[in-house]
């Protein structure tokens, strides 16, 4: 959950669009990370976070074509996450975050000069608007 609240943080703090595309790449990495992670954890949550996990891949592809995207680390993830807390508070955060993720990259489009760039922060917004749906309460 710390790893939850300090990428949440970051995108918070991005300033600039290169800043916000690279924290929603790190968010749409952590989320598939976590939610593949999460999945064997409650037979009740697998659809949700297996749905979750491939709206966040396709998320951070859709970013991964923004002009303004700047290069990515080719360091692979820290190591794998195993859940630490309940699955269920798990997938709250990760809406939240999700929910974040949309609301910034949806204002991130609006102000976007590029077309590129607006295209790529819309279908990401939509697709974090989905990980939103899939890990929030009532829909699992």
């Amino acid at each position: 959950m710390t790893r939850i609240k300090l990428i949440h943080q970051r995108l918070a703090d991005a300033d600039g669009l290169p800043a916000v595309l690279s924290a929603c790449w790190e968010i749409f990495e952590l989320v598939a990370t976590i939610a593949s992670a999460s999945a064997g954890e409650s037979p009740d949550m697998y659809p949700a976070f297996t749905f979750a996990r491939g709206a966040a891949v396709s998320g951070r592809n859709a970013i991964a074509f923004a002009p303004s995207m700047p290069p990515v680390s080719d360091e692979p993830e820290q190591r794998p996450l195993k859940p630490a807390t309940d699955v269920c508070e798990i997938a709250d955060a990760l809406a939240n975050l999700a929910t974040a993720v949309s609301i910034r990259l949806r204002e991130s489009a609006e102000l976007a000069a590029a077309a590129g760039d607006r295209s790529a922060c819309e279908n990401a917004a939509g697709e974090a608007e989905r990980i939103a749906w899939f890990l929030a309460k009532g829909n699992s």
